[in-house]
């Protein structure tokens, strides 16, 4: 009981250090293609890798990816002494092993006895290194029959996983996940914790004679309410982690998508030293490869086209990330075609996703594309083309309380910015009052408050109203009608029953105005309360889905409030397609 516990303990600890080395791995093996890196410190670091990966799968029992690892280190050894060429051919083989590698380690954490058939990997690298035919030693063949008392365990035969490139994953059964967390943050936490002992300490002295230290206990309760933020921001940074790992996953796909449409692509990268909050960088990966392969596969142009274009036959794709005020910025640019905004509008009018007498501004048009079934890409390839999904990345972005802006010029390039808060669970908020009913609006969601008897109101269209402030036409949204039941003492029915030009004498509500995918949307409300810190809950499973509303929260008095998501409310509630309005407001 006590060996396998220990096994599993150490294996566990090198399937989490393996990972990291993977990673670091493909990096350093896309960066062999650049003419502008030094291959031979490279390599050297490659071999280095490879032989701390061999080393340490061997010590826990993990022989047969110790072998496999050996082999991969041979032809690097080969490589880094002259002995063979690095060509474009050996670094697809390279990636071919590391993503071997990665399914084994993937499959060994759901069944540490898995083991995989790479025999024809093998041989392809044996033929490099001119090794083609090697019979293994019987030194090396005994340490798979006869291993120690501690592995000896049968083994279990299964067929080779999939390449992490191919898109499949094997299953996995349920794994504890772990973080590595600086020791710096480690003591800043226990540092905080002994502060408040002593402030506790303190309140308990000054207990007995609360009339005589109450300008001490009013002081040390002051330093507890800072002291209690501050453990929350360390609490929370212990979730951070770099971006590192995601866009070493993201500069692979570029690299694959490459070499399936036949292009030349450089992917740049700043900011991957940046930490996010280790749920959003989760769930970010998926939706942001899904961007880079649409960049590389719409985005950019043929090698012969872009000269003819007079551009580097070499096209560019640059990933960004940094902090923006209380928001995460991550960009992925392209110096492609860029989008036709007259293409996007024809196709969305034969989707019938806007009507031909609909004039929308080009920021909108270029929206339509995370429409659900929109592509204007006439062949549908193995990358994209069937137009389901950008949507996907539009909801899975939307869902971690992001937004994504476009911003293209033809011919130019194409850039996509998503804004995403620091963490999903802890915000500022703005608390509100519609119909009597408390809410809490994160305070990043809001551009501005108005009140409204200084708008004008307008209903251009049925079921749809707007107003005007200063130079801008705003849609309006009166959550009362879509969140609350009608009260007996509000005439709810009111703007909904008469065709209105002026509704600011009767109105007495404020405007919260946001931004929604590029439209800028005014929504009702009665009261507001403050600002204040909020603590973001799920919602229970009971509950199911509540539309517009992204999570619940507990106020200072003990009563929960739904936390809103505005832009959920908008595309739900709101009118299919926010077009312009052609008419003057007052006419």
């Amino acid at each position: 009981m006590g060996e396998d516990a220990f096994l599993k303990e150490i294996q566990d600890s090198f399937l989490i250090e393996a990972t990291e080395l993977l990673e670091q791995a493909e990096s350093l093996f896309l960066s062999l293609e650049r003419a502008d890196v030094d291959h031979t410190v490279t390599l050297d670091q490659l071999k280095r890798l490879a032989h701390n990966f061999k080393g340490s799968g061997k010590a826990v029992g993990f022989s047969d990816l110790s072998k496999f690892s050996h082999t991969i280190e041979n032809l690097l050894v080969s490589l880094s002494s002259g002995a063979r060429s690095l060509t474009s051919e050996v670094i697809e083989i390279l990636l071919q092993a590391n993503d071997a590698l990665k399914s084994d380690l993937i499959e060994l954490k759901a069944n540490p006895l898995a083991v995989n058939d790479h025999s024809d990997l093998v041989r392809s690298i044996n033929k490099i290194v001119d090794r083609q035919g090697e019979v293994p030693d019987e030194s090396s063949r005994a340490n798979n029959t006869k291993v120690s008392s501690l592995f000896a365990k049968p083994i279990v035969k299964k067929p080779v996983s999939k390449s992490i490139k191919d898109g499949s994953k094997p299953q996995m059964t349920d794994v504890e996940e772990s973080i590595r967390v600086p020791i710096r943050k480690i003591d800043d936490l226990l540092n905080s914790f002994g502060e408040q002992v002593i402030f506790l300490s303190a309140l308990d002295h000054y207990k007995d004679d609360l009339v005589k230290y109450q300008d001490e206990i009013h002081r040390t309760i002051f330093n507890l309410k800072k002291l209690a933020f501050d453990l929350q921001q360390s609490t929370i940074t212990l979730r951070m982690i770099t971006l590192k790992q995601t866009f070493s996953k993201l500069e692979r796909a570029v690299w694959d998508s490459a070499k399936m449409t036949g292009k030349k692509v450089l992917c740049e990268i700043y900011g991957a030293d940046q930490e996010l909050d280790k749920i959003i960088v989760d769930q970010l990966a998926d939706p942001l490869i899904h961007m880079v392969r649409n960049a590389v596969d719409h985005g950019l142009e043929m090698p012969e086209k872009r000269k003819e274009q007079n551009k580097d036959e070499t096209g560019r794709v640059i990933l960004m990330a940094r902090r923006e005020g209380g928001s995460f910025i991550i960009e992925i640019r392209d110096d492609g075609r860029g989008l036709n905004p007259k293409s996007i509008r024809a196709k969305a009018i034969e989707k019938k996703l806007i009507s031909e007498d609909q004039n929308l501004s080009d920021k909108e048009l270029y929206q339509l594309i995370f429409e659900n079934g929109f592509s204007t890409k006439e062949q549908v390839s193995e990358l994209s083309g069937r137009g389901v999904g950008m949507n996907v990345v539009k909801e899975m972005i939307e869902g971690l309380k992001g937004t994504c802006e476009i911003e293209s010029e033809e011919g130019l390039g194409t850039c996509f910015r998503i804004r995403l808060p620091l963490t999903l669970s802890l915000f500022n908020g703005v608390l509100v009052s519609i119909d009597n009913e408390r809410f809490v609006v994160p305070s990043s969601q809001i551009t501005e408050i108005v009140n409204a008897k200084s708008v004008l109101f307008e209903e251009v269209q049925p079921g749809r109203r707007v107003f005007q402030l200063r130079e801008r036409i705003y849609d309006y949204i009166q959550l009362q009608e879509v969140l609350c039941k009608p009260s007996r003492t509000s005439d709810q029915s009111l703007l909904i029953k008469r065709s209105i030009s002026n509704i600011s004498k009767t109105e007495k509500d404020m405007i919260l105005i946001s931004e929604v995918d590029g439209r800028y949307i005014g929504f009702s409300i009665q009261h507001i309360h403050g600002i204040f810190r909020v603590v973001q809950k799920p919602l229970s499973a009971e509950m199911g889905v509540c539309p517009g509303a992204s999570g619940v929260t507990i106020l200072g008095d003990g009563t929960p409030a739904f936390i809103l998501s505005l832009r959920q409310i908008a595309n739900q509630f709101g009118p299919r397609v926010f077009g312009a309005i052609s008419k003057d407001m007052g006419a």
